[in-house]
C-alpha cells in the first residue's frame, strides 16, 4: 500500500469503530494481529544500515486519517492554527507537540469525555503511539473539536460528510496565536535578481536586483594555493553522479548495504535489541531550522596524563585549522517541478559567511562526486541516500519523517566538510555555498577541474624520510579499530532512536492518560450517590493526578526532543566520521595501486635492446629506432618518479586524516557528558513533580 494516498479496505467501518471505542480504545483481543512484532522485537530487514529506519507498519487507519483531510480542502483557519503553533515553537519533529495538542483541547471548552474521544480518534490505542501531529492529522483533530462545540457526532464519518463545510472551532489559545502572528511587524522586503527557480529561491538571494546573478563574490577570498589548481572548460554532463568501480558515490556502501564480513558485535546487539525507530523530532526549541557540526570549541583541551604526552603522533604534524563554520538548512514547503519530476529545494545558510544559496538534493550528489574524484584519499563525509527503505518497502520522497531525516543527514555532510582544514578550502565547496544561482545552470557557465589534489606536485626532498616507517602498521591497525566501531556505532544510533521514540510514545500516552482521569471525575456524583460528601475531596485529588500526568507527558516530550537533535545527532555524527574513515582505507585500496614493478621491468627490457641496437653495424639499424627507445626510456622513468611521489603524498594524506580524526575522542567525551547531565535533569524534574503530587494527595478520603 502507498504511504499516502490509498484508503484503507474497510474505510466506512472505521468512523463507526471509532466512536463505539472505550475511553481507553482498547482493540478486542480477537483483532489484534498476535504475529506483529513487540516494542523489543526487530522489523528491519538490514539492521547495519544507519540510514534505515526499521519503524513498525503504520495500520490503514493511521493513514487514513493523515489523508482524510488534505490541505487543500481545509478552511484558511486550519492553515494558520497550524503555521501559527509551529511559529510559536509548539512544533515536534515534523508536527506540532501533544503539549500544543492538549493546551487546544483544554482551550476549547468541550467536555472532558469528548477531550478524550477526540485523542483516541487522532492517537487510536493499541497502535504507535505519535510525538507529535501532522498537518493531516492536525485537519482532522480541528474539524472533530468544531463538531463537538457544535454537539454532533464526533466521528470520522461525520468528518468525512461535512468534508465541504467544515466547522471553524473557536479554541482561543489558537486565536491568540494568531492575533501575536498578525501583530508582528512585516519584515522588509529586498529586491532579488532574476532566477528560474521558485519564489522562494527568488527571496533567499538578496541584493540588488541589477547585480549580476552569475558573479561568485567569495572567490577573491579563496587562497591561490587552492584556486590556481587547473581549470579546463568541462560539459555540463561530465560531473553527473556516477559510479566507480560498481561503488555508488552518493554515499557509503558500508552505511547502506549489509557489511559481508562484519564482526558479530553489531549483528549480535541488532538481533538482540531489535530497532524501533520513528520520525526526527526538531532541535531544543521547535524552529525547523536545525544547526549541525560542532564548530569552534574555544574552551583549551584537557591536559593528558604525562605517561601519554610522548609517543603521540599528532603532535609533530601541524594541519591547518577549519574555518570553525557551521551551516544550517532549512527545507523549502514548496516543491518545483512537476508530477514525476518535481523535488524539494533547501535553503542553505553559512553563519560566518552570512550566504543564502538554495540547492536540491542532486546538487549535493555532484560536490560529492567532484571531491571523490578531487580528493579520494580524504575522509569524505557521508551523504543521506535518495530513499529509504522500510520493511522491504521504499519510503515516498514526500514522508514528513524521511524529508526530516535527510535535512538531518544534509546538516551533517555539510558542516563536516566546512570544518575540514582542507575540504572547507576547496574552490567548489566555497562555490556551492556562495554561488546563488543553480549548480546546473553555473556548471555550464563556469569552467572547473576535478583533478587528483596531487597531480602536478612536486614531492619534497625531506617529506618521505619526515614519514616515520611505522605508518603502515599504523594504517592497518586504525583501519581494522574503525571497522569495528563503525558497526557498533551503527547499532547504537538505532537503539538511540528506539529510546526517543519510546519516550514519545510514554509522552503520548501520558496525555491520554491525564484525560481520561479528568473524565472520571464528571460522574463520580453519581456512582457515589448514596453519600457525596467526599466526593469533591476525591474529584480534587483525581484532578491532582491527572495535572501531574500532564506535567510528565511535557517533561517526556521535551527530553525525547533533547535526545533527538542533540544526543542522537552526535550519535550519527560520531557514527559518519567512523564509516568515512572506513571508506578512505578501501578507497586507498583501490586507487593508489601503481605499475612501477612492470615499468622497471620494461625499462631494463628496453635498456638491452637499445644496447644491441647501438652494438649493431653502422647503417643497419631502422632510422630513429634508438632514438624511440630512449624515448620509451625516459617516459617510464618520468612515470615511476610521479607515481613514486603520488605514492608517498598519498601516505602523507592518510596520516593527515587520522590526526583529524583524532578529535572525535573529544566528541565523545562531550557527548557523555552532556547525556549525563541532561538525564540527572530530567530526573530531577520527574522527580519533583511526583513529589508534588504526593503533598495533593495527601486530603483525599480514605475511611477510618
Amino acid at each position: 500500500m502507498s504511504l499516502f494516498g490509498e484508503s484503507p479496505p474497510n474505510s466506512p467501518s472505521v468512523a463507526t469503530e471509532a466512536q463505539n471505542k472505550s475511553l481507553f480504545g482498547d482493540e478486542p483481543a480477537a483483532k489484534r494481529d498476535t504475529t506483529s512484532s513487540s516494542l523489543f522485537e526487530d522489523n528491519s530487514n538490514d539492521n547495519n544500515s544507519p540510514w534505515s529506519i526499521p519503524t513498525p507498519k503504520k495500520s490503514n487507519r493511521q493513514n487514513f486519517v493523515k489523508n482524510l483531510l488534505p490541505v487543500n480542502q481545509v478552511p484558511d483557519s486550519y492553515v494558520d492554527a497550524y503555521d501559527n503553533l509551529l511559529s510559536a515553537g509548539q512544533g515536534h519533529g515534523a508536527g506540532v507537540s501533544l503539549t500544543a495538542v492538549r493546551k487546544a483541547l483544554q482551550s476549547s471548552q468541550i467536555s472532558l469525555s469528548d477531550q478524550g474521544l477526540v485523542l483516541n480518534i487522532i492517537l487510536p490505542a493499541g497502535q504507535d503511539s505519535a510525538s507529535s501531529l501532522e498537518r493531516g492529522e492536525f485537519n482532522v483533530l480541528l474539524a472533530l473539536i468544531g463538531l463537538a462545540q457544535e454537539e454532533e457526532d464526533i466521528g470520522l464519518d461525520a468528518v468525512d460528510d461535512r468534508r465541504k463545510r467544515l466547522p471553524e472551532p473557536k479554541i482561543p489559545y489558537l486565536q491568540q496565536l494568531n492575533s501575536q502572528a498578525q501583530s508582528k511587524p512585516a519584515e522588509p522586503q529586498t529586491p532579488s535578481p532574476k532566477a528560474t527557480r521558485s519564489n522562494q529561491r527568488q527571496d533567499s538571494f538578496g541584493g540588488d536586483p541589477s547585480a549580476d546573478p552569475w558573479a561568485s563574490p567569495a572567490i577573491k577570498n579563496i587562497p591561490p594555493s587552492t584556486a590556481a589548481h587547473t581549470m579546463k572548460p568541462t560539459s555540463s554532463d561530465e560531473f553527473a553522479p556516477t559510479a566507480v568501480n560498481g561503488v555508488p558515490r552518493t554515499t557509503s556502501t558500508f552505511t547502506t548495504n549489509s557489511v559481508q564480513d562484519s564482526t558479530s558485535t553489531s549483528a549480535d546487539m541488532a538481533n538482540a535489541w531489535g530497532s524501533y525507530n520513528g520520525s526526527n523530532s526538531g532541535g531544543y526549541s521547535a524552529d525547523t531550522t536545525a544547526t549541525g557540526g560542532f564548530g569552534e570549541n574555544n574552551d583549551p583541551p584537557r591536559a593528558r596524563p604525562a605517561h601519554q604526552q610522548h609517543n603521540s603522533m599528532s603532535a609533530s604534524v601541524a594541519l591547518p585549522k577549519g574555518t570553525g563554520e557551521l551551516v544550517t538548512i532549512t527545507i523549502l514547503p514548496d516543491k518545483e517541478g512537476v508530477f514525476l519530476f518535481s523535488h524539494h529545494n533547501y535553503e542553505v545558510k553559512t553563519i560566518r559567511r552570512g550566504s543564502t544559496v538554495v540547492r536540491r538534493y542532486s546538487d549535493f550528489v555532484w560536490l560529492l562526486d567532484c571531491l571523490h574524484r578531487r580528493y579520494p584519499f580524504r575522509r569524505l563525509p557521508l551523504l543521506p541516500p535518495k530513499r529509504l527503505q522500510v520493511n522491504g518497502n521504499h519510503l515516498a520522497a514526500d514522508n514528513s519523517t524521511f524529508l526530516e531525516k535527510r535535512r538531518k543527514g544534509l546538516i551533517r555532510f555539510m558542516n563536516a566538510l566546512v570544518q575540514h582544514p582542507v575540504l572547507s578550502q576547496e574552490t567548489l565547496v566555497v562555490m556551492f555555498l556562495t554561488v546563488p544561482t543553480e549548480i546546473s545552470v553555473w556548471r555550464k557557465q563556469a569552467t572547473i577541474s576535478v583533478q587528483e589534489e596531487f597531480v602536478g606536485k612536486a614531492l619534497p626532498p625531506d617529506l618521505e624520510d619526515s614519514l616515520p616507517s611505522t605508518l603502515p602498521d599504523l594504517f592497518e591497525q586504525v583501519r581494522a579499530g574503525v571497522r569495528r566501531e563503525a558497526e557498533i556505532y551503527i547499532g547504537l544510533c538505532l537503539l538511540m532512536e528506539r529510546l526517543t521514540k519510546r519516550n514519545e510514545a510514554m509522552a503520548a500516552d501520558n496525555l491520554k492518560f491525564s484525560l481520561a482521569l479528568q473524565t472520571l471525575t464528571e460522574g463520580n456524583n453519581d456512582v457515589y450517590a448514596i453519600d457525596t460528601n467526599d466526593v469533591p475531596l476525591l474529584n480534587e485529588g483525581i484532578n491532582a493526578t491527572a495535572k501531574h500526568l500532564a506535567t510528565s507527558q511535557s517533561l517526556l516530550e521535551d527530553e525525547a526532543r533533547a535526545w533527538d537533535s542533540g544526543i542522537l545527532e552526535d550519535f550519527k555524527k560520531i557514527r559518519d566520521a567512523m564509516v568515512s574513515m572506513k571508506d578512505l582505507f578501501d578507497r586507498r585500496d583501490r586507487l593508489a595501486k601503481d605499475n612501477i614493478p612492470q615499468l622497471e621491468r620494461r625499462i631494463q627490457s628496453n635498456e638491452t635492446k637499445l644496447i644491441a641496437i647501438r652494438q649493431k653495424p653502422a647503417g643497419t639499424a631502422k632510422p630513429g629506432e634508438a632514438e624511440k627507445v630512449e624515448n620509451s626510456i625516459t617516459s617510464d622513468k618520468e612515470s615511476i618518479v610521479q607515481q613514486h611521489a603520488r605514492g608517498v603524498f598519498i601516505k602523507e594524506c592518510v596520516r593527515d586524516e587520522i590526526v583529524t580524526f583524532q578529535t572525535t575522542i573529544f566528541t565523545q567525551s562531550q557527548l557523555h557528558q552532556e547525556w549525563a547531565q541532561e538525564r540527572v535533569k530530567y530526573s530531577e524534574l520527574q522527580a519533583s513533580n511526583w513529589k508534588g503530587l504526593v503533598d495533593e494527595t495527601e486530603s483525599m478520603p480514605v475511611g477510618e
